[in-house]
């Protein structure tokens, strides 16, 4: 009787680790809204703008009825105006920075979602459609250490 007991509560104290170490590995939830609303302008935001590090599930919503848009982030603890940024092409050099993460050319009205590993630290979140980063479609995103 006592050695069932035993195993009883040894199997409850290995289910409830199992369950806490699922709950651990589940990604951090984020929604990302890219928008070029006519009288706002354009505007990448991010809710919330801090999650703990590992992984972020990103739901991606191009509200625009007519432009693509584009998610990109990546580590960066500059101001977003030090991006390698081409005038010519009006769009940031992406062959010019690592660690470059996300979806491009999202439909109008397309919704994805993208599961990323990130680090802790701080970074940028923007739309790489020619023209788009200089009009303000970038945000900070902050990756905090897990506890």
């Amino acid at each position: 009787m006592l050695t069932r007991n035993v195993f009883q509560t040894l199997l409850t104290v290995c289910l409830f680790a199992a369950s806490a170490g699922a709950l651990a590995a589940e990604p951090a939830a984020v929604k990302v809204r890219l928008s070029d609303g006519a009288s706002a302008g354009m505007s990448l935001t991010l809710v919330p703008s801090t999650v703990p590090a590992g992984p972020v599930e990103f739901t991606i919503l191009n509200e625009s009825r007519t432009m693509k848009h584009e998610f990109m982030i990546l580590p960066w603890s500059e101001a977003g105006a030090a991006l390698p940024y081409d005038q010519k092409t009006q769009q940031v050099n992406e062959a010019r920075l690592r660690a470059l993460q996300g979806v491009e050319d999202l439909n109008p009205r397309e919704t994805v979602t993208a599961r990323l590993m990130l680090k802790p630290g701080r970074y940028i979140a923007f739309c790489n459609e020619p023209g788009h980063f200089r009009d303000a479609m970038h945000a900070t995103f902050i990756v905090s250490p897990t506890k």
